[in-house]
């Protein structure tokens, strides 16, 4: 036999949505009063839809969670059905409000809000808890979250604020700045070309004045080759102490030469194969 399933919702929303956000579009889904969504975001699991296949489940989790409702699916047992079916048949009735949220499911977007807009809301009757069916039990909205054993004590503060004073609304915190310098006269300033000199511009270059009284002017036409330097002298080269060696005589005396004797290495050991 195939499996058949329980769809609860205990009131929770999926991460990033709003819960008031999800409750709005939740009454749109269902077509709820306020007094079905107080008992769908109880904390408490209210089953939704009963003994259906798995298909028709699937349907009913993509539906709530297009609008951030969390669904809880449970596998329920096939022998407890088929006696139950057995034993009493149950009368046609209205849909509910929660078996709407399938034809909504399959319904197109456009209509998806509107499909079932003219039926009467049913309510969501409780079944079983959020633990029995797997989720997670949330407290109603408005309970603290810390019980009062867990919570900080309150402590007050005595804070001396007799040397404090408050001006008046609008007082500046810092003295008025100066008023800002009057802008200066241009009147009597014009512009000249590009690449005029500009007058009475100081120069940055340093003036040399060197003393000239030890030098004179020689006449027209001087020769000036006195002035030449002379010319440069050849240097005395003595080779009376040099020799030159007959070609293939050794370049180190007997007596510089390295007279270790160099080992041959020894062969025996080694031969060549065809």
């Amino acid at each position: 036999m195939e499996e058949r399933y329980n769809v609860y919702f205990a009131g929770q929303v999926l991460d990033g949505h709003d819960l008031r956000n999800v409750r709005d579009k939740l009454a749109k889904v269902f077509n709820a009063d306020q007094q079905t969504l107080d008992k769908l975001f109880s904390g408490k699991a209210q089953l939704v839809k009963r003994e259906c296949d798995k298909a028709t489940a699937l349907k009913y989790k993509e539906a709530m969670e297009r609008v951030g409702a969390l669904s809880i699916i449970k596998v329920i047992d096939n022998a407890a059905v088929t006696t139950a079916a057995t034993a009493k048949t149950p009368p046609i009735r209205p849909l509910t409000a929660a078996e709407k949220i399938a034809a909504l499911a399959a319904a197109p977007d456009a209509d998806l809000y509107h499909s079932m807009a003219s039926s009467t809301p049913q309510k969501v009757v409780p079944q079983d808890t959020a633990a029995e069916a797997g989720g997670i039990v949330l407290a109603p909205p408005g309970t603290e979250v810390l019980r009062e054993d867990e919570r900080a004590p309150h402590v007050i503060r005595e804070v001396d604020t007799s040397g404090l004073a408050v001006d008046t609304t609008a007082t500046r915190l810092s003295d008025e700045p100066p008023l800002a310098p009057a802008a200066p006269d241009t009147r009597h300033l014009s512009m000249g070309d590009v690449g005029d000199p500009i007058p009475n511009l100081p120069s940055l270059e340093v003036s040399l004045s060197p003393d000239i009284d030890g030098l004179a002017l020689s006449a027209p036409g001087t020769d000036f080759s006195d002035c030449a330097a002379p010319e440069a002298q050849a240097m005395p080269r003595d080779l009376s102490a040099l020799s030159v060696h007959p070609a293939g005589d050794p370049l180190l005396a007997e007596q510089y030469r390295n007279r270790e004797p160099v080992a041959t290495p020894s062969t025996d050991h080694i031969s060549l194969q065809d």
